[in-house]
């Protein structure tokens, strides 16, 4: 068995001391545990020298949406080659293998996973950061997925299927088609009729909202009908039935998100997908309530007219870490 390289094998001649600060700082920010001093630490560090700036500019990209697979130095058609293997190889191999790829590549999975959701990558649709993405099924149904979605498809001769993993999604189902179009959400399904609908699955929690025409919701033991202009929440223990406006339910799928007396918590929910970054929200604050139209593709212009609207106060410190307190 090799050993394990020290760090002074593997410093690289090309990355000059403010690039190697940059590298240990980006490390423990992914982490996410770094106390408020640590990160005045940062932002005093990063603002000391030009060479700094700099180090941390290359290293944080930004902080905007790219394609990170296509900057991390993989062979080209790599992505398309490991879905091949899907034949001979379990999901969970394949990707392990993806990941010792990137890392050959030089980009650490902490850092890649704020950019593209690396447990995403073998389902048959899905976003990364900031990306929406609009398609077509072949029976004529569409489909709007938020950033940070994924979906697999499964179009078969008695039955339409599509299994929702995570993320926020815009379901409109043909009515051209006769099959019976079903959404698997674990364990929960949704049998929709022609319309359209809103679902949205994070953690443990779903909800479900018809725009148009209606369904029925079945597992925990209920099945239970829902019509449009209805949201039904799921957290695991019980379903909760609630009034929408159609409009504003639909309107992320335009870059603006409309709130009408929505909490704190739900909206930077919302935009989080949107943020590379990190979004650290003082829990005295989780339930202000607001109302407002936002711009989801500027989302630190977002986080701070929302801050701005309750008298908020937003803290951005070292370009990525953003702070919203009372």
């Amino acid at each position: 068995m090799a050993k394990a390289r020290r760090q002074a094998d593997i410093d690289d001649s090309r990355i000059d001391e403010s690039g190697r600060a940059a590298i240990k700082w980006m490390v423990a920010l992914s982490g996410g545990q770094m106390t408020e001093r640590q990160l005045r630490e940062l932002d005093l560090w990063r603002n000391a020298t030009p060479s700094n700036a700099e180090a941390w500019r290359r290293i944080s990209g930004g902080l905007q949406p790219f394609d990170i697979l296509a900057r991390s130095g993989l062979p080209r058609g790599t992505v398309s080659q490991i879905r091949g293997q899907m034949a001979s190889r379990n999901r969970r191999a394949v990707l392990g293998g993806l990941v010792g790829l990137i890392a050959v590549g030089g980009v650490g999975t902490t850092s890649l996973q704020r950019f593209v959701p690396l447990q995403d990558l073998l389902n048959d649709r899905y976003t990364r950061t900031a990306e929406h993405d609009r398609f077509e099924l072949s029976d004529g149904s569409k489909v709007v997925l938020a950033p940070r979605s994924s979906i697999n498809v499964s179009l078969q001769p008695n039955e339409r299927r599509i299994e929702f993993v995570a993320g926020r999604m815009m379901l409109d189902v043909s009515e051209r088609d006769p099959r019976p179009f079903v959404v698997d959400l674990g364990s929960i399904r949704l049998d929709a009729s022609p319309g359209t609908f809103v679902l949205d699955r994070r953690d443990a929690r779903l909800t479900v909202s018809g725009l148009k025409g209606s369904g029925i919701l079945q597992g925990g033991g209920r099945q239970l009908n829902f019509r449009m202009n209805e949201r039904l929440s799921y957290d695991g223990a019980g379903f909760v039935r609630s009034k929408i406006d159609s409009d504003a339910e639909a309107s992320w799928t335009t870059g603006f998100a409309v709130f009408d007396d929505e909490s704190v918590a739900n909206i930077v929910e919302l935009i989080r997908p949107y943020y590379a970054g990190f979004i650290r929200l003082s829990p005295e604050v989780t339930e202000r309530r607001v109302t407002g139209v936002f711009n989801l593709f500027e989302p630190i212009v977002a986080l701070d007219t929302l801050a701005r609207s309750i008298g908020l106060k937003m803290t951005q410190t070292a370009g990525i870490w953003i702070k919203i307190e009372a």
